[in-house]
């Protein structure tokens, strides 16, 4: 094996052998982190006027959202042609 790939600590990870099927983890092992809350708590309208009156600067005059947006050009449209007439 290369010296310079043993530096990489995946490399080192897997070439480990892995744990005997016996093996229990200790209680300063867990098996996974705690489940996280289902229940994620809304703004309160407290807060979103809070965040609301955060001022912030006007658009710059050079800024593209500070003006209409310009009319693409194209090609005038053929004439209309009147139905055949009976």
């Amino acid at each position: 094996m290369l010296p310079e790939m043993l530096e990489d600590p995946y490399v080192e990870v897997a070439l480990q052998a892995p744990p005997s099927p016996d093996y229990i983890p200790g209680p300063e092992e867990p098996e996974q982190a705690p489940p996280s809350p289902d229940y994620v708590p809304a703004w309160t309208d407290s807060e979103v006027a809070r965040i609301l009156a955060i001022s912030s600067q006007p658009a710059s005059p050079l800024s593209p959202w500070s003006s209409p947006p310009r009319q693409i050009p194209f090609p005038p449209l053929p004439p209309i042609l009147s139905p055949p007439s009976p």
